[in-house]
């Protein structure tokens, strides 16, 4: 409507101008050698509107032939480049859906389609990453290179070629180029982890340590996940300094850890140990007071132990009033309990062992527990029938608390910053161990680790 109207304005102002020049007075003469040809003023001005009008027209359609191939050309390019569009999302589709082989398809059509003077960098990593979900390493090596080459496009080829390096186990070779992407784009939540995991799996501990300051102040992870991976460092940075003859830096590292945690048993139990090469049995038994009343465990038993005065003529109770201290510290501590049973058992005290079981057994009915009363049994009434009752009730109760990875479910018998088989870095906590078999479990942890998740670098060196 707006088309008819503005045609039929234009054609009333030509119309409006032709008949307001027809109307002016006045002639001309124009003369050539005999000729003389009179021209009214009027019409002349007519024809050289005609004229003018004429010329433009042929000037457009000169324009319009000439722009015939440019036309033609964007026409095409068009068409390309829809087609080229709606291949991209087909190879995504078939990407998500998991068919991998129509997907890199499709994504290398849409290449071809795309005109030269538009970047193809998106279709080509669609096609690298179907390629390499094939398993076709080498192709997509090469689109992933490929993309090297355009600035815009190159951090995604740094990313693909440090999934594929890490896949391969070439943690060295992928750390350098999360290196590279971080330069590229700093401050990435997911770049700053890889580096972390990363520099963990290459045994770059002390830069894993400055990262993790990083992920805090970007806030890639939670301020406890933080601290606990922090503290868990820390060990690991002690006892590689102590591997050469650095106590003294080892010592502020397990420190550094214990103000993190006070509780934190490998930690507590290194220093303890420190102190009692040294031959500081105050300072042992200080740090085995102040652990012991927040968390008392079967380690420190062991240490208390090494400190423990022998029973001679005089004090023939020495041994048992030391460990009574314990319970004093902690008075729900199981393991004080069943510590006191163990001793009091050893030096034939059977009443003083069946009460501390019995006070045991009300803070915790593990495994570990009945086995303690049927040794009890077994040395005080040569009963059978009730130590195989107590062994039986054993087999049946829950078993007492392990080093568990908390990610498989496989339990060890110390503390590692890596849970083997699968190298998964401090998941390993003191709870109570799964009843599943541990031949599941590991089946479990490896099919963990075998899954496709992209730029995931479990760590896999035994500490």
């Amino acid at each position: 409507m707006v088309n008819a109207i503005w045609t039929l304005l234009k054609f009333l102002v030509v119309a409006a101008a032709i008949i307001f020049l027809m109307e002016q007075d006045g002639s001309f003469e124009i003369s050539w050698n005999e000729y003389v040809v009179t021209i009214q003023l009027g019409m002349a001005l007519v024809a050289l509107l005609l004229f003018i009008l004429i010329l433009l027209l042929v000037h457009k359609l000169v324009i319009k032939f000439f722009a015939v191939p440019v036309v033609w050309r964007d026409y095409w390019e068009e068409r390309s480049l829809t087609k080229s569009h709606k291949l991209m999302t087909q190879s995504l589709v078939s990407l998500a859906a998991g068919d991998h082989k129509h997907a890199a398809y499709q994504a290398h059509r849409a290449q071809k389609l795309l005109p030269a003077r538009y970047d193809a960098s998106a279709a080509t990593f669609l096609e690298a990453q179907a390629a390499r979900l094939m398993g076709q390493q080498t192709r997509a090596n090469e689109k992933f290179k490929a993309l090297l080459e355009n600035k815009d496009s190159a951090f995604l080829g740094i990313r693909g070629l440090m999934q594929t390096e890490i896949e391969a186990g070439q943690y060295e070779k992928a750390l350098q180029m999360a290196y590279s992407a971080d330069r590229m784009h700093p401050k990435q939540p997911w770049i700053l982890k890889t580096i972390y995991d990363l520099e963990i799996q290459t045994d770059r501990w002390d830069a894993a340590y400055l990262t993790l300051k990083n992920l805090e102040k970007h806030k890639a992870m939670s301020k406890d996940e933080v601290l606990d991976d922090r503290k868990a460092i820390l060990i690991v940075l002690a006892d590689t300094v102590t591997g050469h003859g650095d106590t003294e830096m080892a010592r502020k590292y397990l420190k550094h850890a214990v103000s993190i945690d006070a509780g934190f048993i490998p930690a507590n139990t290194r220093l303890i140990r420190m102190a009692l090469e040294r031959g500081q049995k105050r300072k042992a038994r200080l740090l085995i007071e102040k652990c012991w009343k927040i968390s008392p465990h079967p380690e420190l038993v062991t240490l208390w132990d090494l400190l423990a005065p022998e029973n001679n003529p005089s004090k023939p109770t020495a041994r048992l009033s030391w460990y009574e201290k314990l319970i004093e510290m902690n008075p729900d501590a199981v393991d004080g309990y069943l510590a006191l049973a163990q001793v009091s058992i050893d030096d034939g005290l059977w009443g003083e062992a069946r009460s501390y079981l019995t006070k045991a057994e009300q803070l915790d009915n593990h495994a570990g527990v009945y086995a303690c009363w049927a040794e009890l049994e077994r040395l005080s009434t040569h009963n059978d029938e009730a130590v195989q009752a107590w062994n039986k009730k054993s087999r049946n109760a829950k078993q007492p608390k392990k080093w568990v990875c908390q990610m498989t479910g496989i339990s060890y018998e110390a503390w590692y910053a890596i849970a083997e088989p699968q190298g998964l870095f401090n998941t390993i906590r003191w709870s109570y161990p799964n009843k599943r078999d541990n031949d599941k479990l590991q089946s479990l942890g490896s099919k963990m680790q075998n899954e496709d998740v992209l730029l995931s670098a479990p760590t896999k060196k035994n500490l």
